[in-house]
């Protein structure tokens, strides 16, 4: 059974996306999705408006088993294609509670291409101000932030990933209405 996507797909797509970018050009502020879905089964509402935002026939995702609505969704309204392993992937997926693939094992661009790399959706319970302090590129001065259900040791992972900038992974993290950008550049501390 498919689910409805947005009511007015092109114009929804253009505002969650323009949030986006705005979210990857001020790391780790959460943001307020202006317009959400019904959320896909198995999914926040915020990561079903990405999915119908950035997912195409151009790209592929990999996420763990997802319901079978959820993918026929996903194939009708953007011509989902399924990357087969994580390295593989130009989106990954992790619902909440999903386990993170070391991130030194994704896409990380190359020194001549470093935009061909891996972004991953990461679903978070909520936003916090409590686990790291942040700064790089697009912070005006450092900032505190923090989300809750993150999975184990993903502030070392992100720091190992920041160690390969240019290159390396960028994240969205998702709240069930929010998001926050998490571009290679940012610079976290954890405590």
């Amino acid at each position: 059974m498919l689910q409805q996507a947005f009511d007015n797909m092109e114009q929804d797509c253009q505002q969650v996306f323009r949030t986006t970018l705005s979210a990857l050009a001020e790391p780790l502020l959460p943001l307020t999705l202006p317009c959400l879905p019904a959320a896909l089964p198995g999914l926040k509402p915020a990561t079903s408006a990405l999915l119908y935002t950035l997912i195409d026939q151009d790209v592929t995702l990999w996420a763990p088993a997802l319901p079978a609505a959820t993918l026929a969704s996903l194939r009708f309204h953007c011509a989902l294609r399924l990357a087969d392993t994580p390295e593989q992937a130009d989106f990954i997926l992790l619902p909440a509670g999903s386990s993170l693939p070391p991130l030194s094992s994704l896409r990380a661009g190359s020194p001549e291409y470093p935009d061909r790399s891996t972004t991953i959706l990461l679903e978070v319970e909520d936003f916090t101000p409590q686990q790291v302090e942040a700064s790089g590129p697009g912070f005006a001065s450092p900032r505190r932030f923090g989300a809750t259900g993150l999975p184990p040791a993903f502030w070392t992972q992100w720091q190992a990933n920041h160690a390969r900038f240019p290159l390396g992974v960028d994240v969205l993290l998702i709240s069930a209405t929010q998001l926050a950008g998490l571009p290679r550049s940012t610079v976290v501390q954890e405590g």
